[in-house]
């Protein structure tokens, strides 16, 4: 099967998941590839995101992104498979004031890209092995895998937010929720006033924050997300570029195309034309 046929026949769904195996702790998916796994999610998680190119041990990445951040991944003709493993917030903080890594204040993993970490890939390939086995070994095996997982990372991928910088950590999910809004309302008019009003900032001062957390001002983050879905739509061969223009909000395709070739340096044509003949780089 070649990859466009992967990309049709599995649409949006997952190889293999957790989902029907009763893992609350945290959830595990096998994807054809990384822009397939990643849509918006309403809740706050953390994503892992192993990224294997090949069959030796040494060809794979591994990504840390707090609440499904866009990154960048490679996806080529040499890639094999994207797990997937989310986990919320809460557990993670619930797992470190059992373990003894949090007392007061508040935890939160760091952003890490292109990590490799033999521990967390041999944990998440034995998550893997028992979704391809079915959840056989049962929920205890699958609970452990899940605690040893997190215990670490949060060992070595994590650091406590002070009670004093409690502000600064509620800021930091407002700006959360803004994004999640915009990744829900690409289409519609979006004005800075009403976004400023969801983080309940001044204009002012939401910009100055929303900057600080995504270092695009909100304007240009949310030209971003346009530009990324559009991609993604053009990618999936199923939608004309004018009623791609509409799905993502600009005011007609002559917009779409000109602001489009100013973020990405080709036209939507010619964007279609090359990932058509070449392997693609995916954003998720």
């Amino acid at each position: 099967m070649n990859e466009l046929e992967m990309g049709s026949a599995a649409a949006l769904q997952p190889v293999l998941t957790s989902d029907s195996y009763g893992w609350d702790k945290l959830q595990v998916s096998q994807w054809y590839s990384p822009q397939q796994a990643f849509a918006p999610s309403p809740e706050a998680k953390y994503v892992v995101g192993i990224h294997c190119t090949a069959y030796y041990e040494n060809f794979y990445t591994i990504h840390i992104a707090p609440y499904n951040e866009s990154l960048l991944c490679p996806w080529g003709r040499t890639s094999l498979y994207f797990l997937k493993i989310e986990m919320k917030a809460s557990i993670i903080e619930e797992i470190a004031r059992e373990s003894g890594f949090l007392t007061e204040g508040q935890i939160q993993l760091q952003r890490q890209f292109h990590v490799k970490d033999s521990r967390l890939l041999q944990l998440g390939l034995w998550m893997l092995e028992e979704l391809q086995n079915g959840g056989t070994k049962g929920k205890l095996y699958s609970d452990s895998l899940a605690h040893m997982f997190i215990i670490h990372l949060l060992q070595h991928y994590s650091s406590v937010i002070p009670q004093h910088a409690s502000a600064k950590a509620l800021a930091n999910q407002e700006i959360y929720q803004v994004v999640q809004y915009m990744r829900e309302h690409l289409e519609e008019d979006i004005q800075l006033s009403d976004l400023a009003s969801r983080a309940s900032m001044s204009q002012s001062h939401f910009i100055r924050v929303f900057k600080q957390q995504t270092g695009y001002t909100p304007h240009h983050f949310l030209i971003r997300l346009r530009i990324e879905r559009s991609k993604f739509l053009i990618r999936s061969g199923k939608v004309g570029l004018k009623e791609i223009a509409a799905q993502v909000g600009f005011a007609d395709q002559g917009h779409f195309t000109r602001v489009f070739k100013r973020e990405i340096g080709l036209t939507p044509k010619l964007y279609a034309y090359q990932i058509s003949s070449k392997p693609s780089h995916a954003f998720f």
